[in-house]
């Protein structure tokens, strides 16, 4: 990370001038300045899904907890169970408050005989490090931030394996999905987890400095090898997680929403592995939530007249009234739809049913399509 001028009070990452110099239009993102596009997010979009793209991910943040209880810490906090995760491996999972609602989504790696190590949303950086700060209490563990030490990017797309696999020597192409290891390339170490967030196959590079010769080394690699790799920003890569179903903390996940409503109960794990109770944090109202069923859930809906659906839309039915609002909405590249999210009565969340989204003061015909829009063959 490297600190903004006194002109501008966002943060920015090491990539910064590297962006700035080959055209990336940058925005306030989670008080970061970041790219969107700078060839175009269709365009960046198409490229992932054709061979690499490449991601800087680093205002996101990575947090470590180490020492005896580290384990159990980290079970009573995360939705999945972490008590059979081994070194090595990776699980995906949720912090959640007493009532059920989500903190946030996170990613777990255990690192470690006793250490665990989670990726956080970067508008959740801090308040993710004092609630995991405040429920570890009376256990043996060490929590450290360890957000600012590493340097964070995500190789994506058909080709990103072989393209990592290369420049490391060989030390990523036998990588399980979900497992990680230590590696080194461009003359730094780095965490590889074969992890992502954009429906392709691909890795997420957690680097000890020297970021911006591991960015421009793997470009320049993949023109050695002939292989077309591009910088991706922001706009593309909120439409290649969108097509696939994956949530946005904010949109599709809120303290307002809960794991099953948004289609997440494969990550609520309320038995353990041997069938016990796992007890975490909101495990309870969880519990309850499920046994009574839930009145609303994500749905995806695409359009059928012309029209741009937009976070904050309203979707109604041919009567007009209000079923609830869109809370993304984007044109689906790979789908070539345009499309949205939005929480519907269960009811209405039947494939196929024809319903409306208010778009500038009209009603705009879509249905309810079956997810996810685009599935990795």
């Amino acid at each position: 990370m490297t600190s903004p001028d006194s002109a501008n009070q966002l943060e920015r990452t090491p990539l910064f001038d590297w962006h700035v110099a080959n055209g990336g239009r940058m925005v306030d993102f989670a008080g970061w300045e970041l790219p969107v596009f700078y060839q175009g997010a269709i365009e960046e979009h198409h490229a992932t899904r054709a061979s690499v793209g490449l991601f800087d991910i680093d205002h996101m943040g990575q947090i470590e907890v180490h020492g005896p209880d580290a384990i159990a810490a980290v079970d009573n906090l995360v939705s999945s169970d972490m008590t059979t995760l081994p070194v090595g491996h990776a699980k995906y999972g949720l912090l959640c408050a007493e009532d059920g609602g989500v903190i946030d989504d996170v990613i777990v790696y255990r690192t470690g005989e006793d250490t665990m190590f989670v990726v956080v949303n970067a508008s959740n950086r801090d308040i993710d490090l004092a609630w995991i700060l405040e429920h570890v209490d009376g256990r043996d563990v060490e929590v450290t931030d360890r957000s600012d030490a590493l340097e964070m990017i995500a190789v994506q797309g058909p080709n990103a394996v072989r393209l990592v696999d290369d420049v490391s020597g060989g030390a990523v192409g036998d990588l399980e999905r979900f497992t990680s290891r230590h590696i080194e390339l461009f003359g730094t170490n780095a965490i590889v987890g074969r992890t992502g967030y954009t429906g392709e196959d691909g890795v997420e590079l957690y680097v000890e400095g020297g970021v911006v010769d591991v960015w421009t080394g793997l470009l320049d690699r993949a023109a050695s090898l002939g292989i077309d790799a591009m910088a991706i920003g922001l706009g593309a890569r909120d439409s290649l997680r969108f097509e696939p179903g994956y949530p946005l903390y904010g949109h599709e996940l809120s303290r307002d929403i809960n794991p099953l409503e948004a289609r997440l109960s494969w990550a609520v794990d309320l038995t353990d592995d041997a069938g016990n109770e796992k007890s975490f944090i909101g495990s309870n109202a969880l519990r309850a939530i499920a046994e009574q069923g839930i009145s609303r859930r994500l749905e995806t809906l695409v359009m059928i007249d012309k029209g741009v659906p937009r976070e904050g839309s309203t979707v109604i039915d041919a009567d007009g009234n209000t079923l609830g609002p869109v809370v993304s909405g984007m044109f689906a590249p790979t789908a070539d739809a345009f499309a949205c999210n939005a929480f519907l009565p269960r009811e209405h969340g039947v494939v196929g049913t024809e319903l409306a989204i208010e778009i500038r003061g009209k009603a705009k015909a879509a249905t309810v399509a079956k997810r996810p829009l685009y599935r990795l063959s």
